[in-house]
């Protein structure tokens, strides 16, 4: 199978003509303009979705696509690529962005929808091209592309509290820019180059304080865009502030953005220091972990609960990264494959329980877990309670979700390689997850319904519930299918990571024939 490489243009250019043709939707305010609106992005996502798995399929039999933009060759122009790790994630990306637009059609006032569609088409073309980008500028325009859309979508609402969880998350999030910022221009000072693939090779050449340096810098950037430990204050803070659909969004997507560059970078420019620094990395996602499961614990509002397990789970997917930092090779591709298996995982579950939190909260009006203000809803709502129910077991890990398999292919790495605190740390705060699981369940579900509570008026008509519960039932659909049929799922993680792992696979891939020739030049030296 031959794929035109022009393909990897796609991702980028279908939300960004997407959100181009909705634009001029926003100055009508109509109820017509806000339905044409739903069935462009509906129609956008459409597309996207089906380059994403065209991109998956051509990737998945070990391959790798590259774009040289402009025909400029590297490292001097612009470089797109996408192999197993970047198919799955732009594939990850389609569906989550494909059902959220969905659930927003059902849950979204007219006049909120205007603005709501192109905003996420641009967040996804910013999304999209920090999962193809070749070098280390483009992901910074693209880490920015898809800040200054989240925040706009944060304060959709206008509300006080939207407005000050914005300004926290934005304001972390550009100190994180800057110093992305300052470290690129770090490594164009120190190697001359801001492509991967060179950087790549011409980083063991510098001095060892700065690449110590640099790769510190650069675990600062993303550990904070991830939500990782200690750097995870913003999140909490503000996610639970904006509408459902945005919160939902959010939750399945932004931080494994940063999750993804962490396993881009370091197996690639800092395979050395990633063995070095394993201890550190292993006790950051364990802390992590433990740090987001007791926060889930000590808060009473739904989405505030959830945005805190956000912060646990990203604990086990740098687990992953730290699993890989072995100096076997066998299981370091065994611990990078169960990171993004799990990595899957919960991108679906959580997006899953996130919109069946929102919806929830819709129902009553509420989202506190005082007063019995949500019990109930197992009456009153009995498709929405199961799905809810369904996706909370995935995240703690009960068998036979994605949930399980993850947990357990991590676990596995963890005990083949003889790490027995971080595999001991994540089976504690399993049996925690599942424990906040069920309190969430008997405070949201469970139990006589407050009388004082009076239901809204927002999802009553049929059309809206069926709208609201669809992408839930797909995304545990999709759920439910990793776990029972966990073996091939396994084995395409396992592609993605073999590639993650292969510098030379990606340089090779990347780079004109001089480079690739210095580069036995300097593993010669």
């Amino acid at each position: 199978m031959h794929l035109d490489p022009n393909w990897l243009s796609a991702p980028i250019a279908v939300p960004l003509l997407t959100a181009a043709l909705g634009l001029p939707f926003i100055r009508r305010g109509l109820e017509r303009a806000a339905v044409t609106q739903n069935r462009l992005a509906g129609l956008g996502m459409l597309l996207n979705l089906a380059v994403a798995l065209l991109l998956l399929v051509y990737t998945l039999n070990d391959r790798r696509l590259v774009l040289q933009v402009g025909l400029w060759p590297a490292p001097f122009g612009i470089t797109l690529l996408a192999d197993g790790l970047s198919a799955i994630m732009l594939t990850l990306t389609a569906i989550l962005a494909l059902a959220t637009v969905v659930y927003a059609s059902g849950t979204l006032d007219a006049r909120a929808k205007l603005n709501y569609y192109p905003l996420v088409s641009f967040l996804v073309m910013g999304v999209n091209g920090a999962f193809l980008a070749g070098d280390i500028f483009n992901l910074y325009v693209f880490f920015e592309v898809l800040l200054v859309a989240s925040f706009a979508l944060l304060t959709l609402g206008g509300q006080l509290a939207q407005i000050n969880g914005g300004i926290r998350y934005v304001l972390l999030n550009l100190l994180a820019s800057t110093i992305f910022l300052a470290t690129a221009g770090i490594i164009y000072g120190t190697v001359g180059t801001l492509n991967l693939a060179h950087i790549a090779e011409r980083m063991p050449l510098a001095p060892r304080p700065i690449q110590v340096l640099i790769a510190g810098l650069l675990l600062v950037t993303y550990s904070s865009k991830a939500g990782l430990f200690p750097l995870f204050f913003w999140l909490p803070a503000s996610y639970h502030t904006p509408h459902p659909s945005v919160t939902a969004l959010f939750g399945g997507l932004l931080t494994k953005v940063g999750i993804y560059t962490l396993f881009r970078i370091y197996p690639l420019i800092f395979p050395q220091i990633l063995q070095e620094w394993q201890p550190l990395i292993l006790t950051l996602a364990g802390l992590t972990m433990v740090t987001g499961v007791l926060g889930a614990m000590a808060v009473n509002t739904l989405r505030r609960v959830l945005s805190f397990h956000i912060i646990s789970h990203v604990g086990y997917m740098v687990m992953g990264l730290g699993l890989a930092a072995g100096r076997d090779p066998v299981l370091a591709g065994f611990g990078m494959s169960a990171g993004i298996l799990y990595l899957t995982h919960h991108m679906i579950a959580k997006t899953a329980l996130l919109m069946a939190g929102g919806a929830a909260e819709l129902e009553v009006g509420s989202g506190s877990l005082l007063r019995d203000r949500l019990a109930g809803l197992s009456h009153s709502r009995p498709v929405l309670a199961l799905l809810f129910f369904i996706a909370a077991m995935a995240l703690a890990g009960i068998p036979p979700s994605s949930g399980f398999v993850g947990k357990l292919a991590l676990l596995q790495a963890a005990v083949g390689s003889a790490h027995w605190a971080i595999a001991a740390v994540s089976l504690i705060v399993s049996l925690l997850t599942l424990v906040n699981m069920a309190r969430l369940w008997q405070k949201a579900f469970w139990g006589r319904p407050d009388p004082a509570v009076t239901q809204p008026s927002l999802l009553t008509s049929p059309k809206r519930r069926w709208l609201t519960l669809t992408p839930i039932a797909v995304l545990v659909a999709l759920s439910l299918a990793i776990g029972l049929f966990a073996g091939p799922f396994f084995h395409w993680s396992g592609i993605a990571a073999r590639q993650v792992m292969d510098r030379q696979g990606y340089v090779a891939a990347v780079a004109p024939a001089d480079l690739v020739e210095s580069t036995g030049a300097n593993h010669a030296k």
